[in-house]
Protein backbone atom coordinates (compact mmCIF):
# COMPACT_ATOMS: atom_id res chain seq x y z
CA UNK A 1 0.00 0.00 0.00
CA UNK A 2 0.84 3.60 -0.49
CA UNK A 3 0.44 4.56 2.78
CA UNK A 4 2.23 1.69 4.56
CA UNK A 5 5.43 1.48 2.75
CA UNK A 6 6.53 5.58 2.61
CA UNK A 7 5.04 7.24 5.97
CA UNK A 8 8.65 7.40 7.61
CA UNK A 9 9.31 9.89 4.62
CA UNK A 10 6.26 11.46 4.83
CA UNK A 11 6.16 12.90 8.68
CA UNK A 12 8.79 15.41 7.94
CA UNK A 13 7.28 17.73 5.23
CA UNK A 14 3.92 17.23 6.81
CA UNK A 15 4.88 18.61 10.24
CA UNK A 16 6.24 21.32 8.69
CA UNK A 17 3.02 22.01 6.52
CA UNK A 18 -0.12 21.30 8.41
CA UNK A 19 -3.73 20.86 6.81
CA UNK A 20 -6.52 22.37 8.05
CA UNK A 21 -7.68 19.08 8.48
CA UNK A 22 -4.79 18.65 11.14
CA UNK A 23 -5.15 21.96 12.69
CA UNK A 24 -9.16 21.29 13.43
CA UNK A 25 -7.90 18.21 15.25
CA UNK A 26 -5.41 19.33 16.91
CA UNK A 27 -7.52 22.48 17.89
CA UNK A 28 -9.96 20.36 19.49
CA UNK A 29 -8.01 18.16 21.26
CA UNK A 30 -6.85 21.26 22.50
CA UNK A 31 -9.86 22.94 23.78
CA UNK A 32 -10.94 19.77 25.39
CA UNK A 33 -7.77 19.81 27.14
CA UNK A 34 -8.07 23.53 28.51
CA UNK A 35 -11.00 22.76 29.82
CA UNK A 36 -10.13 19.81 32.04
CA UNK A 37 -7.48 22.16 33.18
CA UNK A 38 -9.69 24.53 34.57
CA UNK A 39 -11.97 21.90 36.10
CA UNK A 40 -9.27 19.94 37.46
CA UNK A 41 -6.29 20.90 37.44
CA UNK A 42 -2.82 18.66 36.84
CA UNK A 43 -4.94 15.71 35.59
CA UNK A 44 -6.45 18.05 33.42
CA UNK A 45 -3.02 19.07 32.01
CA UNK A 46 -2.68 15.56 31.07
CA UNK A 47 -5.95 15.35 29.66
CA UNK A 48 -4.76 17.98 27.71
CA UNK A 49 -1.50 16.81 26.34
CA UNK A 50 -3.48 13.83 25.63
CA UNK A 51 -5.95 15.46 23.65
CA UNK A 52 -3.34 17.53 21.51
CA UNK A 53 -1.64 14.29 20.89
CA UNK A 54 -5.14 12.65 19.37
CA UNK A 55 -5.78 14.75 17.71
CA UNK A 56 -2.20 15.32 16.00
CA UNK A 57 -2.35 11.95 15.32
CA UNK A 58 -6.14 11.84 14.07
CA UNK A 59 -4.80 14.89 11.78
CA UNK A 60 -1.92 13.02 10.15
CA UNK A 61 -3.70 9.19 9.76
CA UNK A 62 -6.36 11.65 7.81
CA UNK A 63 -3.44 13.51 5.34
CA UNK A 64 -1.70 9.98 5.13
CA UNK A 65 -5.03 7.93 4.14
CA UNK A 66 -5.91 10.74 1.34
CA UNK A 67 -4.33 9.54 -2.01
CA UNK A 68 -4.82 5.55 -1.27
CA UNK A 69 -8.46 6.30 -0.52
CA UNK A 70 -8.55 8.10 -3.76
CA UNK A 71 -6.78 5.50 -5.43
CA UNK A 72 -9.32 2.91 -4.03
CA UNK A 73 -12.07 5.38 -5.34
CA UNK A 74 -10.89 5.96 -9.24
CA UNK A 75 -10.31 2.33 -9.62
CA UNK A 76 -6.82 2.72 -10.09
CA UNK A 77 -4.32 -0.13 -10.00
CA UNK A 78 -0.20 -0.12 -10.02
CA UNK A 79 1.58 0.75 -13.39
CA UNK A 80 4.91 -2.07 -13.11
CA UNK A 81 7.51 -1.40 -14.93
CA UNK A 82 7.44 -4.59 -17.14
CA UNK A 83 4.24 -3.60 -18.42
CA UNK A 84 4.44 0.14 -18.85
CA UNK A 85 8.04 0.64 -19.71
CA UNK A 86 7.17 3.51 -22.03
CA UNK A 87 6.01 5.28 -19.14
CA UNK A 88 8.20 4.80 -16.60
CA UNK A 89 11.45 5.34 -19.02
CA UNK A 90 9.74 9.15 -19.17
CA UNK A 91 9.26 10.03 -15.74
CA UNK A 92 12.71 8.60 -14.77
CA UNK A 93 14.25 10.45 -17.27
CA UNK A 94 12.47 13.66 -16.31
CA UNK A 95 13.15 12.89 -12.46
CA UNK A 96 16.55 12.33 -13.12
CA UNK A 97 17.19 15.42 -15.31
CA UNK A 98 14.92 17.62 -12.89
CA UNK A 99 16.79 16.33 -9.53
CA UNK A 100 12.91 14.86 -8.72
CA UNK A 101 12.21 11.39 -6.81
CA UNK A 102 10.47 9.22 -9.33
CA UNK A 103 6.36 9.37 -7.94
CA UNK A 104 4.62 6.08 -7.82
CA UNK A 105 3.00 5.10 -11.12
CA UNK A 106 -1.12 4.17 -11.21
CA UNK A 107 -3.11 3.56 -14.52
CA UNK A 108 -6.80 3.47 -14.99
CA UNK A 109 -8.28 1.12 -17.31
CA UNK A 110 -10.58 3.99 -19.30
CA UNK A 111 -9.77 4.57 -23.09
CA UNK A 112 -10.31 8.35 -22.13
CA UNK A 113 -7.58 10.88 -22.33
CA UNK A 114 -7.17 12.26 -18.71
CA UNK A 115 -4.35 11.85 -15.89
CA UNK A 116 -3.96 13.30 -12.55
CA UNK A 117 -1.44 14.04 -9.32
CA UNK A 118 -1.80 13.03 -5.96
CA UNK A 119 0.36 13.54 -2.69
CA UNK A 120 0.07 12.16 0.48
CA UNK A 121 2.05 10.63 1.94
CA UNK A 122 4.29 11.10 -1.36
CA UNK A 123 3.53 12.12 -4.85
CA UNK A 124 1.14 9.13 -7.40
CA UNK A 125 0.63 10.10 -11.00
CA UNK A 126 -2.26 8.66 -12.16
CA UNK A 127 -2.80 8.10 -16.34
CA UNK A 128 -5.47 6.91 -18.33
CA UNK A 129 -4.89 3.80 -20.62
CA UNK A 130 -6.27 5.81 -23.50
CA UNK A 131 -3.99 8.74 -22.68
CA UNK A 132 -0.72 6.09 -22.48
CA UNK A 133 -2.21 4.54 -25.79
CA UNK A 134 -2.65 7.43 -27.71
CA UNK A 135 0.16 9.70 -26.79
CA UNK A 136 3.55 9.69 -28.76
CA UNK A 137 6.94 9.91 -26.82
CA UNK A 138 7.16 13.90 -26.86
CA UNK A 139 3.38 13.64 -25.75
CA UNK A 140 4.07 11.79 -22.97
CA UNK A 141 6.82 13.68 -22.46
CA UNK A 142 4.95 16.90 -21.89
CA UNK A 143 1.60 15.05 -20.20
CA UNK A 144 4.23 13.64 -17.60
CA UNK A 145 6.11 16.90 -17.38
CA UNK A 146 2.88 18.64 -16.02
CA UNK A 147 1.75 16.23 -13.74
CA UNK A 148 5.36 16.33 -12.50
CA UNK A 149 5.22 19.73 -12.27
CA UNK A 150 2.04 19.70 -10.02
CA UNK A 151 4.28 17.23 -7.58
CA UNK A 152 6.57 20.37 -6.76
CA UNK A 153 3.23 22.51 -5.27
CA UNK A 154 3.66 22.68 -1.80
CA UNK A 155 -0.25 22.41 -1.69
CA UNK A 156 -0.60 19.16 -2.95
CA UNK A 157 -1.26 17.06 0.29
CA UNK A 158 -3.61 19.74 1.18
CA UNK A 159 -5.50 19.33 -2.28
CA UNK A 160 -5.20 15.59 -1.97
CA UNK A 161 -6.81 15.88 1.41
CA UNK A 162 -9.30 18.19 0.29
CA UNK A 163 -10.43 16.06 -2.33
CA UNK A 164 -10.28 12.86 -0.75
CA UNK A 165 -12.46 14.40 2.54
CA UNK A 166 -14.52 17.25 1.04
CA UNK A 167 -17.32 16.70 3.60
CA UNK A 168 -14.89 17.76 6.66
CA UNK A 169 -15.01 21.01 8.10
CA UNK A 170 -13.04 23.79 6.60
CA UNK A 171 -12.05 21.62 3.45
CA UNK A 172 -14.40 22.97 1.28
CA UNK A 173 -13.40 26.34 1.87
CA UNK A 174 -9.52 25.72 1.49
CA UNK A 175 -10.32 24.35 -1.45
CA UNK A 176 -11.38 27.42 -3.01
CA UNK A 177 -8.09 28.76 -3.23
CA UNK A 178 -7.33 26.43 -6.56
CA UNK A 179 -10.65 27.90 -7.88
CA UNK A 180 -8.05 29.94 -10.08
CA UNK A 181 -7.16 29.29 -13.79
CA UNK A 182 -3.35 30.53 -13.37
CA UNK A 183 -2.69 27.18 -11.44
CA UNK A 184 -3.22 25.04 -14.57
CA UNK A 185 -1.57 27.30 -16.70
CA UNK A 186 1.31 27.44 -14.41
CA UNK A 187 1.98 23.96 -14.41
CA UNK A 188 1.75 23.73 -18.26
CA UNK A 189 4.55 26.55 -18.26
CA UNK A 190 6.80 24.46 -15.53
CA UNK A 191 6.44 21.41 -17.72
CA UNK A 192 7.78 23.02 -21.01
CA UNK A 193 10.39 24.45 -19.20
CA UNK A 194 11.26 20.78 -18.50
CA UNK A 195 10.75 19.48 -21.50
CA UNK A 196 12.35 22.71 -23.85
CA UNK A 197 9.90 21.49 -26.47
CA UNK A 198 6.09 23.26 -26.19
CA UNK A 199 4.61 21.43 -29.20
CA UNK A 200 4.23 18.02 -27.28
CA UNK A 201 2.31 19.12 -24.42
CA UNK A 202 0.03 21.02 -26.86
CA UNK A 203 -0.30 17.97 -29.07
CA UNK A 204 -1.02 16.07 -25.68
CA UNK A 205 -3.52 18.52 -24.97
CA UNK A 206 -5.31 18.14 -28.14
CA UNK A 207 -5.24 14.30 -28.26
CA UNK A 208 -6.11 13.72 -24.40
CA UNK A 209 -9.90 16.13 -25.42
CA UNK A 210 -10.22 14.43 -28.95
CA UNK A 211 -10.30 11.16 -26.47
CA UNK A 212 -13.06 12.67 -24.07
CA UNK A 213 -11.39 13.88 -20.74
CA UNK A 214 -14.38 11.67 -18.60
CA UNK A 215 -13.61 10.18 -15.60
CA UNK A 216 -16.92 8.99 -14.27
CA UNK A 217 -15.16 7.90 -10.16
CA UNK A 218 -13.92 11.21 -10.42
CA UNK A 219 -15.31 12.71 -6.79
CA UNK A 220 -16.54 16.63 -7.97
CA UNK A 221 -14.24 17.47 -5.15
CA UNK A 222 -11.54 16.13 -7.16
CA UNK A 223 -11.40 18.60 -9.76
CA UNK A 224 -8.31 20.65 -8.94
CA UNK A 225 -6.28 17.04 -9.36
CA UNK A 226 -6.64 16.45 -13.06
CA UNK A 227 -5.14 17.69 -15.85
CA UNK A 228 -8.33 18.47 -17.58
CA UNK A 229 -11.51 18.10 -16.45
CA UNK A 230 -12.41 14.82 -15.41
CA UNK A 231 -16.25 16.14 -15.91
CA UNK A 232 -15.73 15.67 -19.85
CA UNK A 233 -16.19 19.05 -21.19
CA UNK A 234 -12.16 20.02 -22.33
CA UNK A 235 -13.24 22.86 -24.44
CA UNK A 236 -15.57 24.62 -21.89
CA UNK A 237 -13.54 27.19 -18.70
CA UNK A 238 -14.31 25.43 -15.46
CA UNK A 239 -13.39 26.22 -11.95
CA UNK A 240 -10.52 25.03 -12.05
CA UNK A 241 -9.07 24.29 -16.03
CA UNK A 242 -9.36 27.34 -18.58
CA UNK A 243 -10.82 25.97 -21.88
CA UNK A 244 -7.66 23.72 -24.07
CA UNK A 245 -7.96 26.59 -26.78
CA UNK A 246 -6.55 29.10 -24.13
CA UNK A 247 -4.14 27.14 -23.22
CA UNK A 248 -2.62 25.91 -26.38
CA UNK A 249 -2.65 29.78 -27.53
CA UNK A 250 -0.52 30.46 -23.52
CA UNK A 251 1.98 27.28 -24.89
CA UNK A 252 2.57 29.04 -28.14
CA UNK A 253 4.46 32.32 -26.25
CA UNK A 254 5.81 29.42 -24.27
Amino acid sequence: MLADRHVTDALSPMIRRVTPVTALAVAAGLVVGLLCVVVVGVIGAVVLAVGVGAGLALGLRIELGAAPRMLRTLGATSAPVDRYPRLHNTVDGLCLAQGIEPPDLYVLDLGVGNAATLGSPRPALVLTRGALEALEVVELEGLVAHLLARTRDGDLVHRSVAATFAGLPGVRRAARRWANHDHTVGFDQEAVAMTRYPPGLQRALQALAALGTDVPEAPTSSAHLWVLPPGGTPSQATDFHPDVDLRLAALEEA
